[in-house]
């Protein structure tokens, strides 16, 4: 059942859910944003326990949202009201947890219906149009080709969420199917206070074979010629940190070459990782960092067993001192974001 449909069907008999849509009514065609926050206890945590919420956001705005007027985020931290009587979040997370910020992090969901076609888009358009493209070459074409192009064309549209400077950061759920592509600098979170570094990668296609002669010509010595054609590698920063605070205990670099063209390095509790974590709160096999196809990539858990408690990918700089805005990260119906100890999913049709 579409989100769509569950949000009629529960309507018709109750009475809550028609007091928060009659604001926001959703029409049967109506783009429709579902978000909730999700029992789940990822790590051990003395926080207080609550109810499972709901929320349903359509352009017009977002339901049971005592934060008006609507301005297209979906605004989540742990203050209730400012000191002027204002309320600054959409969702507000328990005020107790210390690791969540009074303004924590939004969803940009006015990306996500804004329904404005992009100039490229119109500019092709105008190829097909009787007066305007009379020259175009686009003139020539069969109208179902024209709408196959149009169709490629045509924007995707997501919604966005960014941290707005947190202190300790808002994380994004690794798949266990779809491997993230590795970039340097990525960090990870797994377990209570273990963070997974991303130090340097180098993506560079396997050497088929090196140039001896090269040696002679060129007066290179056979250890030159072997460090200008270094087979792909990536070095991995493991650190373990004291909670809400960016000291840590103990910090340790590991560096993996791609000897081939599909390699799998394991990083978790097991011993026959090469990676191992002798920890309690991840699993024997953490995740995996997977070079294929001239990538270095990392997915959770191993091949089609996703781990209890995640791998999860922060989508903060390292040091934030400034404690500036994060970039905008794409959502996918499904994703899951971490703050603190509260997962928040988001779906939509």
């Amino acid at each position: 059942m579409s989100i769509r449909q569950t949000i009629y069907s529960e309507s018709e008999g109750s009475s809550e859910v028609q007091k928060n849509f009659s604001t926001f009514p959703v029409s049967k065609d109506q783009k429709v944003l579902k978000v909730t926050v999700k029992l789940i206890q990822v790590v051990r945590t003395t926080v207080e326990v609550f109810q499972p919420q709901t929320y349903y956001i359509t352009a017009k705005g977002v339901s049971q949202s005592l934060r008006q007027p609507p301005d297209g985020f979906f605004k989540i931290g742990r203050q209730q009201v400012t000191e002027t009587g204002q309320r600054p979040n959409d969702l507000m997370l328990p005020p107790s947890d210390r690791a969540i910020s009074r303004s924590h992090c939004m969803i940009n969901y006015k990306a996500f219906f804004d329904t404005t076609p992009p100039e490229y888009w119109i500019w092709f358009l105008m190829g097909s149009h009787p007066r305007l493209g009379q020259r175009s070459v686009l003139q020539m074409l069969p109208q179902d080709l024209f709408r196959y192009i149009l169709s490629f064309l045509k924007p995707k549209r997501f919604p966005l969420l960014i941290d707005l400077g947190s202190m300790c950061g808002t994380y994004i759920k690794i798949s266990n199917s779809e491997p993230i592509i590795l970039v340097q600098n990525m960090n990870f979170l797994v377990g209570s206070d273990i963070n997974i570094e991303i130090d340097r990668v180098l993506n560079d296609p396997i050497p088929q074979s090196l140039n001896f002669e090269a040696t002679i010509e060129d007066g290179c010595t056979l250890q030159d010629l072997t460090n200008a054609h270094e087979y792909p590698y990536i070095i991995v920063k493991v650190s373990k940190f004291f909670n809400d605070n960016e000291a840590t205990m103990q910090s340790s670099t590991w560096k993996f070459l791609a000897e081939e063209k599909y390699k799998i390095f394991t990083i978790g509790r097991s011993q026959v990782c090469d990676i191992n974590l002798p920890e309690n709160t991840i699993s024997r096999t953490q995740c995996r960092i997977i070079y294929n196809e001239g990538k270095w990539m990392l997915s959770d858990g191993i091949e089609n067993k996703p781990t209890v408690n995640g791998t999860w990918l922060s989508i903060c700089k390292r040091s934030n001192i400034i404690r500036s805005w994060s970039d905008p990260y794409s959502l996918k119906s499904g994703s899951q974001i971490k703050i603190s100890d509260t997962i928040i999913q988001v779906d939509w049709d």
